[in-house]
């Protein structure tokens, strides 16, 4: 034990991972604080078509969303280090108008899909129209030029402020609307609200940050083969298809147990949901700092990566599995204080789902491996088989399907997705062990 807690490795992935979990620790719990508003304004059927409102939305976006912080960075990263602004403020408005364009043509599509069809969902018709007033915040979710431009300067204290504001923004929202009394649609206002005063700050910070680095006021140059032909739009594409697989399937899995189950399960689905991904959170944390060691030891002997995995591993499982039975004896009780009474048949899902919490952990671990190993293939069938699997179970049981079956079709997707990435992960790490021929 006392040689593993001197893993230099691990101990800079705790150090690292402390120093970004404030803000990130702050903002969830300015969130959790809104939600518990929320449930206190809305019924339990009301509370599930907000959330069925906002997967929408979220869905939508995740789908047209391109990922184009990524691209900026990619293709930015060099000319902007040699310091040729103008190639980079050129790549920037390229990926700002596709941004634009897509994003108002998702807002658009997605409000007539939900004003023609919200009954696929289980949303009633005479409020369909919130739906799809929720997916004005759709624009602003796809357009991920502006976190470009703040991780491209590393401005990443902008963004962890904008971590804080959306969920402060929304709770001050809910809480007047607590106040005044207000019904279902005062609180999608404020929801909504939120949500694009949170987006919009980070384009606030993007610009002014450009403009200080003289982004704003260089000449317009060119990234001739990073950017010709199709090679920008192959790169779009390809990170389009990972991060909608990644982003959407939250809101994907609340319309489809809203379609099937109703507004109500939905509802308790999501708070259930929200409460394991606050505990699952620094887990989250830990692989953003544990994927460039990753990196860096891929050079290094087979052994040394092995026993920087079974030490990260068996970190993940002392923390998640007591997680996961505190979660489990206690669910009712964390549901109840953050939600009330009504709300207990999130409680019995929460319980079930709550041993999700190792397969889920130590899932990130192996997903962290196989990227910093530039294999991403298995993280994307991975999170392929735990929807489509959950999303069989519930298609198959129908409205059959309780709030208890409906935890355990998502334990078992769970530790199936691990499964798809645990069987690469143990083979890439048996292999780099093995000594290297002499032929």
């Amino acid at each position: 034990m006392r040689v593993w807690l001197k893993d230099d490795v691990l101990r800079r992935v705790l150090r690292n991972t402390g120093k970004m979990g404030a803000g990130k620790v702050a903002g969830a719990v300015l969130h959790l604080a809104s939600i518990a508003v929320t449930a206190r304004i809305l019924d339990l059927t009301d509370f599930g078509l907000l959330m069925l409102f906002r997967s929408v939305a979220q869905s939508v976006a995740a789908i047209a969303k391109f990922q184009s912080w990524q691209a900026l960075v990619h293709f930015g990263a060099e000319p902007y280090e040699r310091d040729d602004l103008g190639s980079v403020r050129r790549l920037w408005l390229k990926l700002a108008a596709i941004d634009f364009v897509v994003g108002l043509a998702a807002m658009a599509l997605g409000g007539a899909f939900v004003l023609s069809f919200a009954s696929i969902v289980s949303i009633p018709a005479d409020v369909a129209h919130l739906a799809a007033a929720y997916c004005l915040i759709v624009p602003l979710q796809v357009a991920g030029t502006p976190t470009g431009i703040l991780r491209l300067t590393d401005r990443f204290d902008l963004m962890a402020l904008q971590s804080l504001g959306t969920p402060g923004v929304r709770l001050i929202g809910v809480c007047i609307a607590y106040l005044m009394g207000a019904p279902l649609w005062a609180v999608v206002i404020a929801w909504v609200l939120s949500d694009i005063l949170g987006d919009a700050f980070l384009w606030v910070c993007a610009l002014a940050v450009a403009k200080s680095k003289d982004l704003l006021r260089s000449k317009a140059g060119s990234i001739r083969s990073a950017i010709s032909g199709s090679v920008l739009w192959r790169y779009l594409l390809g990170t389009n298809f990972n991060a909608s697989l990644q982003q959407g399937a939250l809101p994907l899995m609340t319309l489809v147990i809203g379609g099937v189950l109703g507004p109500s399960a939905a509802g308790a689905y999501r708070l259930a949901q929200t409460l394991l991904d606050a505990v699952l959170a620094p887990a989250e944390l830990a692989m953003r700092s544990l994927f460039p060691e990753i990196s860096k030891l891929q050079a290094a002997k087979g052994e040394r990566l092995k026993e920087v995995m079974r030490h990260v591993g068996l970190t993940s499982l002392l923390v998640s599995v007591p997680a996961g039975a505190i979660l489990f004896l206690g669910a009712g009780i964390f549901v109840s204080i953050l939600a009330g009474e009504e709300y207990l048949g999130a409680g019995s899902l929460l319980s079930v789902i709550a041993w999700t919490l190792p397969a889920l952990f130590l899932a990130a671990i192996c997903e962290t491996f196989m990227l910093g190993s530039g294999r991403a293939l298995s993280p994307v069938l991975a999170r392929a088989t735990i929807v489509g699997l959950s999303v069989t179970a519930i298609l198959t049981l129908g409205d059959q399907m309780s709030l208890g079956d409906l935890g355990l079709a998502l334990l078992i997707a769970s530790y199936a997705g691990l499964l798809v990435l645990a069987v690469p992960t143990l083979a890439m790490l048996r292999r780099k062990q093995e000594p290297v021929s002499s032929d």
